[in-house]
């Protein structure tokens, strides 16, 4: 009877710990794909480079590419976790670049 307790105790305590973890490891994934995508194109870089790379980049329902604007975005936990980088730009060259997590 002893062991059903600590399987109990074992599984109800010990999901919600994974559960957690699981959305952690899944939201640290998504940021370090934004940043490094942000990373990859400083200020200055070709804007046009940056349309190219971000046609294969992050969620395809949450890209947009615009002349002179582009914005990718990497989900995190579904449904409202969004990890976003995005870009403006000016004769071609990005004259800023950010990131910003909308939840």
């Amino acid at each position: 009877m002893r062991i059903k307790h600590w399987i109990f105790w074992g599984v109800f305590l010990g999901t919600p710990v994974a559960l957690i973890g699981l959305v952690s490891l899944v939201e640290a994934n998504a940021e370090a794909k934004a940043r490094a995508f942000c990373d990859r194109f400083p200020i200055g870089s070709s804007l046009a480079d940056v349309a190219t790379a971000a046609r294969d980049a992050g969620d395809p329902k949450h890209r947009m590419i615009r002349a002179g604007e582009i914005s990718i975005a990497y989900i995190g936990v579904p449904p409202f976790s969004r990890h976003v980088c995005a870009f403006t730009g000016e004769s071609g060259k990005v004259t800023k670049v950010w990131y910003v997590y909308v939840d």
